[in-house]
């Protein structure tokens, strides 16, 4: 059986400013787009594999954390685990709209995986509503033996979430 993957990365902020004084004239109105389309493959701007969750819940103080080198996933019948050595972009939406849950995204406490955020502790929120991109299509971010453990916590509330993570599986050509 062969595969193939074919992946955009895909951010858009709109903005519409209008004169407010009463002339009703549109005083700025733009967008700041990034669109990334992705071949099959492992080099530059090339990802092969891609693991996702739907509908995730974690009670408050709960918290998941995800091997980036051994994910499983149900699929057509059957268990496939997607081992990542990159990663290329990772999408985690908090779908919880009300109450003051929230996501804490990193500080996994052994094995860390600190790439996109600076430095080992570091973490990002994600609140109700809101969703967190981070992307890197060109290189990716190493998934390493001792740097695997994305962490994903609970705070404040339970938390009802999606994720999907965008990399590859084998080692580039260069």
């Amino acid at each position: 059986m062969t595969t193939s993957l074919r992946s955009t990365i895909h951010a858009e902020l709109g903005w519409t400013w209008r004169d407010v004084a009463g002339s009703g004239l549109v005083t700025n109105s733009n967008r700041l787009r990034l669109v990334q389309d992705l071949d099959d493959g492992h080099d530059e701007n090339q990802a092969e594999a891609v693991w996702d969750a739907a509908d995730q819940t974690l009670a408050v103080g709960g918290s998941v954390t995800l091997e980036l080198d051994s994910l499983e996933r149900p699929i057509f019948g059957d268990t496939i685990y997607v081992s990542l050595l990159k990663v290329k972009a990772i999408l985690i939406v908090n779908k919880s709209s009300g109450g003051s849950g929230y996501l804490l995204v990193g500080g996994a406490a052994a094995d860390e995986w600190h790439a996109p955020f600076g430095a080992a502790g570091d973490t990002v929120k994600v609140m109700p509503g809101a969703g967190l991109l981070l992307s890197h299509p060109r290189d990716g971010w190493s998934v390493e033996a001792d740097a695997n453990q994305l962490k994903i916590a609970a705070v404040g509330d339970a938390v009802l979430f999606d994720i999907a993570i965008l990399g590859t599986t084998s080692a580039d050509s260069s």
